[in-house]
C-alpha cells in the first residue's frame, strides 16, 4: 500500500499528521520496522511520528497482514496506550530508551519524536505530546 497516499485520501488523518513531515514520518516507519526485523527478540516504543505512520498501514489490513508476514513471518501486534497507566511508564520509558540506543547505534541519528509542534503546551498536550514517549 502506499501509505503516503493513504495519508492524503482522509481529512481526518490528515489533521492527526498536523507538524509532522509525512515523507520523514513514512522513511522513519520503515526504519523502525527494519529495526525491529533486525532485532527480533527486542521490545521497541514507537515515536508519535512513526506511531501515526504504523495506524495509517494497519488501516489496510491485506496489506498490513502481508507485508508483516513479509518482514517477520508474523503480524507485527501493536499494544495502543501502553503506558498511559502509571505502573506501566517505567516499563515504556526503558524500551523507549532501548528503542532510542538502537536507533542511534544503527541510523547514528537521535531518535525525535518528529513532530513540529508550534504550540506551547509542553507536556500538556495530547496531540503531539513532543516529549516522547
Amino acid at each position: 500500500v502506499n501509505l503516503l497516499h493513504a495519508v492524503s485520501r482522509s481529512e481526518e488523518t490528515r489533521k492527526t499528521f498536523e507538524g509532522v513531515d509525512i515523507p520523514k514520518a513514512y522513511d522513519r516507519y520503515l526504519q523502525y520496522l527494519a529495526l525491529i526485523q533486525k532485532y527480533p527478540d527486542r521490545n521497541f516504543a514507537p515515536t508519535k511520528d512513526i506511531d501515526l505512520m504504523w495506524h495509517v498501514h494497519m488501516l489496510h489490513p491485506r496489506n498490513y497482514h502481508e507485508d508483516c508476514q513479509r518482514l517477520f513471518g508474523d503480524i507485527l501486534d501493536h499494544d495502543g496506550g501502553f503506558g498511559e497507566a502509571p505502573e506501566e511508564r517505567p516499563e515504556l520509558e526503558r524500551i523507549f530508551a532501548e528503542t532510542a540506543q538502537l536507533w542511534q547505534q544503527e541510523y547514528g541519528m537521535p531518535y525525535e519524536n518528529g513532530v513540529d509542534c508550534r504550540r506551547n503546551c509542553s507536556s500538556r498536550c495530547t496531540k503531539c505530546r513532543r516529549r516522547s514517549p
